[in-house]
């Protein structure tokens, strides 16, 4: 429940949640007012201070909602015709709790960068930097809504390295990690900004192309092979890319359906001697494929 409603005021404009903090410090003053001096509610204002900077990220809000908690004890002190407090006690008390709340704020700004790092961190690969599976799924979910929603087509295209357990075992494990690297790099600069590039595992990735039929698709996993296989290219031998790509043309029914149908089309340009892209099409609730396109454009082998 706390975090629904931090989501939803992190959706709001800042000065609306601005506006929103600086009412429940007012409402905290009135109550304070009301409690008389005996009762401390120094803490209680540390709270509007956080939501303010915590909902609209920004620590200059933050210090806007503490300056407005700074003016609360000598407004309160004029008010009493300082009975309480003089000036200068009433100034000094909100001075202090002015600095504590700063020193507050420094620190969630340093937790609000370390949890935008691990979030960061749970959604790409360690090792290529691109998306990893967890990251995909919650992609290739959301843009399955969109295209159930305003029926557009959709592509995935599935690759993986050909023979890339023969790389490791003739040039070693370090040199396999610079293939797929080297891999993930290609794949991204090939993509165009509305795709997503994902490793799945292993030598496993995908590139999610919304919005795409196969028109388009096609000729962007033929030049995502040949890309692929340029740039991942170790000692004398070449690396080569199978891939598999289905559009779906109406939207599938979850992520696991589209992996399956586009991890099945490129077991079959595998099949097919590798180094080749094969394509079919889908609509929701069809099979798993078995009868998918070998595009003609393959490239020619080298001896």
């Amino acid at each position: 429940m706390p975090g629904s409603v931090l989501e939803r005021l992190q959706r709001l404009p800042r000065p609306v949640v601005l506006l929103l903090g600086l009412a429940l410090i007012a409402a905290i003053a009135w109550l304070d007012a009301a409690t008389g001096p005996k009762v401390a509610l120094n803490v209680f204002y540390l709270l509007p201070v956080m939501l303010v900077a915590w909902a609209t990220a920004s620590t200059g809000y933050g210090l806007l909602a503490v300056l407005a908690t700074f003016l609360v004890g000598p407004f309160e002190a004029f008010h009493n015709g300082f009975t309480f407090y003089s000036l200068p006690v009433a100034l000094w008390n909100a001075g202090m709790r002015a600095a504590v709340f700063c020193i507050v704020l420094l620190l969630l700004a340093e937790l609000r960068r370390l949890v935008a790092r691990l979030r960061e961190q749970s959604l790409s690969d360690e090792l290529t930097g691109v998306a990893n599976r967890r990251a995909f799924t919650l992609v290739a979910a959301r843009e399955i809504e969109r295209s159930r929603r305003y029926a557009h087509q959709l592509s995935l295209a599935y690759f993986d390295i050909d023979d890339f357990k023969a790389v490791n075992d003739r040039q070693g494990h370090a040199a396999g990690d610079r293939v797929l690297i080297a891999l993930a790099g290609a794949a991204r600069v090939t993509a165009r900004s509305v795709d997503t590039v994902a490793r799945l595992g292993g030598d496993e990735f995908v590139l999610l192309m919304p919005e795409t039929d196969e028109y388009a698709a096609l000729p962007l996993a033929d030049r995502l092979r040949e890309v692929c296989s340029q740039a991942a290219a170790v000692g004398p031998g070449r690396i080569t890319c199978s891939v598999g790509v289905v559009t779906y043309e109406q939207p599938p029914r979850d992520v696991e359906e589209l992996l399956a149908s586009a991890d099945a089309l490129m077991y079959e340009a595998k099949a097919a001697g590798g180094d080749s892209v094969c394509h079919g099409s889908r609509r929701a609730g069809d099979a798993a494929p078995g009868a998918g396109r070998l595009l003609a454009f393959a490239p020619q082998r080298r001896a």
